[in-house]
């Protein structure tokens, strides 16, 4: 509700925070039967904090979408440049848009459309 009010009144991109207990959960929930080896992959994500590092996971994991074969690809892109998963997993409207120019209204909608969509898929 907090992170809502950020973007309607002032236009920032709010981070979602992924503890340690809903990152299992999402493994969990994303591949079930393979946890253990999801877990053993996503280990070797680089990041320089583990709340970064349980960022960039859990965005692997939406953008996977269950696909167990497109993890180590996606972890190797992620330990390249982060910055193209998250943007992929948590801005999706904003990475289509480019440089195309809007005002600020019609960014602050695409703001809260790309957390409200995250903060659901996070959900467990």
């Amino acid at each position: 509700m907090f992170d809502e009010l950020k973007i309607r009144l002032f236009g920032l991109q709010p981070v979602v925070n992924i503890s340690d207990q809903l990152l299992d959960k999402l493994i969990e929930r994303e591949f079930k039967n393979m946890s253990p080896i999801v877990r053993t992959k996503l280990d070797k994500l680089d990041s320089d904090s583990k709340a970064g590092k349980n960022r960039i996971a859990a965005c692997i994991l939406k953008i996977a979408n269950k696909n167990f074969d497109a993890l180590e690809k996606l972890i190797q892109k992620a330990n390249e440049d982060s910055r193209d998963i998250l943007m992929w997993a948590e801005y999706p409207r904003c990475k289509k848009l480019g440089f195309e120019e809007l005002d600020e209204k019609q960014m602050k909608q695409i703001y809260l459309d790309d957390f409200i969509e995250f903060s659901n898929w996070v959900k467990v």
